[in-house]
């Protein structure tokens, strides 16, 4: 005999194995599927009948997913990784060439490589802008595995 609470409940299931783990989203398909098999059910159709339609109007659960991600991913992070990227390198690569030209144009002592004072000048801008460059290039290498993965599946 077919029962209607536990096909949901397994079709809810699958959803959620899927990737859609969000409550809301989830209630609101859930709440759409229910609305359409009573709408089909009113119109003389079989439960199981009614729920199999329902299960093929809404989609797979991979569909599904993947369309929440396109419509609700985060689209920041196709532009941001680009920022924090062209940030952190146009930084590291200004901070090079302040080392390189300014012992002979400042005449300062900090200029000098690896000498006390430029541990204490330098070495922590290297680390901002070298942490801000390895940031974009993560961002940007999650982004195109995940835009990757999407199109092999």
């Amino acid at each position: 005999m077919f029962d209607l609470e536990e096909s949901v409940a397994e079709w809810r299931w699958e959803m959620m194995a899927a990737g859609i783990k969000a409550p809301v989203p989830l209630d609101e398909l859930e709440l759409h599927l229910r609305d359409d098999v009573e709408e089909q059910m009113r119109a003389s159709a079989e439960a199981q009948a009614a729920f199999e339609a329902a299960v093929r109007r809404i989609g797979r659960a991979s569909e599904i997913e993947r369309e929440f991600k396109r419509a609700c991913g985060a689209p920041w992070s196709a532009r941001l990784w680009w920022l924090w990227l062209w940030i952190g390198s146009f930084g590291l690569f200004q901070t090079v060439i302040l080392n390189l030209v300014g012992p002979y144009v400042f005449h300062r002592r900090s200029s000098a490589f690896f000498s006390h004072k430029w541990w204490a000048d330098w070495f922590p801008s290297y680390v901002v802008w070298i942490t801000l460059t390895l940031v974009g290039c993560a961002i940007g290498f999650t982004h195109w595995r995940s835009k990757r993965r999407a199109t092999l599946e």
